[in-house]
């Protein structure tokens, strides 16, 4: 059975006054049920289902670690905690604990979900972009400049700050290859999943939640990275102010593009090849987070990050200015109702003799 093909954009239109063309932030205004505090009831919802589904989604496979072995299970509380803490920060060689993990951020997605109809604000497909369904076709375009952008910094990251003291030189990969293809497997399946669970999250739900009440669009862009760079516990300082920047220019680019694709792309990539790299072994660890020693970051981390995140939006504006004429960033107004034809005037069918004047002819009605 196919899937149902998403409504036209117009079909889900109020049927009160028109709508003005919209922008991506302010698309839930387009729906017919909005009402004004749905989006904050929806956000607030989407905390708790995710919360709930997280942690529902990590018993399970806790319980699955501890069947296999994974998860040792032993009378000292410290020694048990550390090994529960392990197993669900990440050890990118355990495909088991890149799933629990990596899964459990993506839960975000049916959260989200959860809430929108929980609010009856629908349809769910609202928040992909203002074509209310996901372009393929521009997701896969921005990809390619995504792969360049994320190898130059990733790059630029294992050779530069090394080279002035901020962080452990690169070594040589120290994982067997068959454990390193068995985990690069499973994140190429998972994490374009938790990628893009965020993007709807953050940049879907809460982006558009923002911009239902305020017109401005870099309130929006502005206010879902705060809350994006809030969600990051694991990061501290500067490697917050890091995080910001990447949400920041998620979030611009899904207001400038009028769609997720952009960021879900850069997201998924940036994610993927950073946890393969940590998969090898050269970074001196395959533990993804560090609970020992939390990230702080640095200033140089945060200059390239702005350096090729700005690369990477310049490309998206070029190949956006390319498309123009035909790609749309703005949900454009109903076009006026064309008007209804005038009613045919009533003729009356004569009969071919009248009986009257002795031939034919037409009687008029008074």
């Amino acid at each position: 059975m196919t899937a149902p093909a998403a409504p036209d954009p117009a079909t889900i239109r109020s049927a009160g006054a028109p709508l003005p063309a919209l922008r991506f932030h302010r698309l839930l205004r387009a729906l017919p049920r909005y009402r004004w505090w749905k989006p904050l009831v929806a956000v607030v919802l989407a905390g708790i289902y995710w919360v709930v589904l997280q942690s529902v989604w990590s018993v399970i496979f806790l319980v699955v670690g501890v069947l296999t072995g994974t998860v040792s299970v032993t009378l000292d509380q410290a020694q048990l905690i550390e090994s529960v803490t392990r197993f669900l920060s990440i050890e990118t060689t355990d495909p088991l604990s890149v799933v629990a993990a990596v899964g459990g951020v993506a839960t975000m997605l049916p959260a989200v979900w959860l809430a929108m109809l929980s609010v009856n604000l629908r349809p769910l497909s609202v928040l992909r972009s203002v074509r209310f369904r996901l372009r393929w076709r521009w997701m896969l375009l921005c990809l390619l400049p995504a792969v360049l952008i994320t190898a130059l910094s990733l790059a630029a990251g294992a050779f530069l700050l090394p080279a002035i003291g901020l962080s452990d030189p690169i070594g040589a990969p120290t994982v067997p290859v068959g454990t390193f293809v068995v985990s690069a497997i499973t994140f190429v399946i998972v994490t374009p999943v938790q990628a893009a669970a965020e993007e709807f999250g953050f940049r879907g739900l809460v982006q558009q939640a923002i911009g239902s009440w305020v017109k401005p669009a870099w309130i929006a862009i502005l206010g879902s990275t705060v809350l994006f760079a809030a969600a990051h516990t694991q990061y501290f300082g500067w490697a917050t102010l890091d995080v910001a920047v990447f949400g920041g220019v998620a979030a611009f680019l899904t207001w400038r593009t009028g769609g997720l694709e952009a960021g879900i792309a850069l997201h998924a990539v940036n994610n993927t090849l950073a946890f393969l790299l940590q998969a090898t072994g050269a970074l001196g660890s395959t533990q993804a987070v560090d609970t020992e020693r939390p990230a702080v970051g640095d200033p140089l981390s945060v200059l390239i990050t702005v350096v090729t995140m700005g690369i990477y939006v310049g490309i998206v504006e070029l190949m956006l200015r390319r498309r123009r004429g035909r790609f749309a960033t703005v949900l454009e107004p109903l076009p006026p109702a064309p008007a209804p034809p005038p009613p045919h005037p009533a003729t009356l069918r004569q009969p071919a003799w009248d009986g009257i004047t002795g031939g034919a002819g037409d009687l008029s009605l008074r």
